[in-house]
């Protein structure tokens, strides 16, 4: 999180007398917030029904929100909490004083932090030196009042997230006069190669500027940050567009990077820190030899290999997708197929049954199952949504599966078990493995993981069956304290069944798609949650984006020439569905 404006922490009596200057715009105090618990500073270990405030607070919004006497804990041991206002009506004002009082759950612990993060829209501020609330469950709390300037203007939404955990109060929000910019955009480049050439465009904004004036513009620090912006005027700093700023980086040798774009004027004087992490890259063609570049022989051993960085250069086709966060992918061509582990979710532009390029990471040894963890995130025209082959699963018999080195040499790879019982009836349950019976042989092979959240409560299969999907091997585990101890081995995680139904994906959309072929616009009924419809050519060429819904949507094609076309359904960032149209 970037500080993009300078922070102030007033004093208490500070605050009272700029808050006596006028009204406030908002104001909350949470005497609605009666309930309360045992633990520090008064807060209940129940959280808001349905991790909302609105039975209490109508049109506010929350996660992991609970109440503390007349005031909210947000957050938990292990996930941040949030509150955010109603939408505010925030037009002809420029920028914002937001007063709020605040202090952390317990600092002495190492997984709580000192810190809250204020994000009006888009735009997050730091807000530091949140005092600790201590242990005992008595103590009164008393909270410390903070004070920040933000950028306002429109139909405006102010979230207060926990790191992870905190205590608010006394929320005032006001118009604010005193000079003030904002910078908003990209100004870190991450994981980027020697002599890459990497841009951003920055947005900054003016409030309460002297009109006429100019605002010089500057980069300070390592020369390898530059800009073509020298001066701007402050009249189209205040503009609703504000002014773009071109940020240009690029570096000869790895190593980290920092620069301060200053932004300056007879007013006001705003600090933004850009900073680069440039590294090394090997391109790697082919996923034999990505894989070849760690020994995997040691199923007790989880090694990273942190000091080379590799890209794939090839074309990899993704087999496989873990649901939850997707940050587990698997991908295959002609040489083998290797597990993507992707916990920072820089994958998240990658979908189930596309083909990607250009993956830059580190290769990992995960107790004999080999891994490459992705450092950085891809562009679009790197994946390619309409592959032209598709790998065919390897059929193996449960006998193979439990050859440990006979699937030591598919690792990874896209398998098929044929003609399969389920011994256990009812329903698929995360965390599970399944035992199935192949023409006299039975084993334990199929393993739901806890990953595979969407189809949890579906109906297990009660005939014969085939099975698809990955293969991966486990590292050895123990049920639970004084249980047999489970060594290392390999699984089949289920993609499709026999009749193709997603185990891994949200259960395929339900599209209609009519006329088909069309002269112009179609209608396109969904059955399901979805946001936007994708609109790709017969080259996988992006054309068109159009937003949608559940329901009945009409997606406008008469703009396009005749010929295919592919419309992609998306839920966010997760492609959903997929259907076919001819244009006439």
């Amino acid at each position: 999180m970037k500080k993009i404006l300078t922070l102030f922490v007033l004093a208490l009596m500070t605050v009272f007398t700029l808050s006596a200057q006028n009204d406030p715009i908002f104001s909350e105090n949470f005497s609605s917030v009666t309930g309360s618990g045992t633990q520090q500073c008064d807060a209940s270990s129940s959280a808001f029904n349905n991790n909302t405030l609105a039975d209490v607070l109508p049109g506010w919004s929350s996660y992991k929100a609970y109440p503390a006497n007349g005031k909210v804990k947000v957050g938990t041991g292990s996930e941040n909490g949030w509150i955010e206002t109603p939408a505010l009506d925030l037009s002809g004002v420029g920028s914002i004083r937001i007063v709020f009082d605040a202090r952390a759950w317990n600092t002495n612990n190492a997984n709580d932090g000192s810190t809250m993060t204020v994000t009006v829209n888009s735009t997050a501020y730091t807000v530091e030196g949140l005092a600790n609330s201590g242990q005992t469950s008595d103590v009164q709390c008393d909270l410390t009042t903070f004070e920040l300037i933000a950028a306002g203007g429109g139909a405006t939404t102010i979230r207060f997230e926990g790191s992870p955990r905190a205590f608010i109060d006394n929320i005032y929000i006001y118009a604010a006069t005193d000079p003030t910019m904002s910078v908003q955009g990209t100004t870190s480049f991450n994981n980027v190669s020697v002599n890459q050439a990497c841009t951003s465009t920055l947005t900054a904004h003016g409030y309460n500027l002297t009109a006429g004036g100019t605002t010089t513009v500057s980069i300070s620090g390592d020369t390898q940050f530059a800009t073509t912006a020298t001066t701007v005027a402050n009249d189209d700093l205040m503009t609703d567009n504000g002014v773009s700023i071109p940020i240009s980086f690029s570096a000869a040798a790895a190593g980290n990077y920092t620069a301060t774009l200053t932004l300056t004027n007879s007013d006001y004087t705003a600090t933004v820190e850009l900073t680069a992490h440039v590294i090394e890259i090997t391109d790697v063609p082919t996923i034999a030899a990505l894989r070849a570049l760690i020994d995997n022989s040691d199923v007790n051993a989880n090694v990273t290999d942190t000091s080379a960085f590799y890209r794939y250069t090839g074309q990899g086709y993704v087999t496989q997708v873990f649901k939850t966060g997707s940050y587990t992918k698997w991908i295959q061509d002609e040489t083998g197929a290797i597990q993507l582990y992707d916990p920072d979710a820089h994958l998240t532009n990658v979908s189930v049954d596309q083909e990607i390029t250009n993956v830059i990471g580190h290769v990992s040894n995960y107790f004999g199952y080999t891994e490459f963890k992705v450092m950085a995130g891809i562009a679009n025209a790197d994946i390619n949504a309409f592959p032209s082959a598709t790998p065919a699963p390897i059929v193996v018999t449960l006998a193979q599966l439990q050859d440990q080195e006979y699937m030591d040499g598919i690792q990874g790879q896209l398998i098929k078990l044929e003609n399969v019982t389920f011994n256990e009836t009812g329903t698929f349950t995360k965390q599970i493995r399944y035992t199935v019976t192949q023409n006299g042989v039975t084993d334990t092979a199929v393993y739901f993981t806890g990953q595979y959240d969407t189809q949890v409560g579906a109906n297990i299969p009660t005939t014969a069956c085939n099975i698809i999907g990955v293969n991966m091997r486990t590292a050895a585990y123990s049920n639970g304290y004084g249980s047999p101890r489970v060594e290392s081995r390999y699984y089949i995680l289920p993609k499709t069944l026999d009749d193709g139904t997603l185990v891994n994906e949200n259960p395929a959309l339900q599209t209609v798609a009519y006329p088909n072929p069309t002269p112009g616009n179609i209608t396109l009924e969904i059955n399901g949650e979805a946001t936007h419809a994708a609109i790709y050519n017969m080259m996988g060429e992006l054309v068109d984006s159009q937003a949608i819904n559940n329901g009945a949507n009409t997606i406008k094609m008469s703009q396009l020439s005749q010929g295919v076309y592919f419309i992609c359904i998306f839920n966010g960032n997760e492609m959903v569905g997929k259907t076919k149209v001819v244009r006439q």
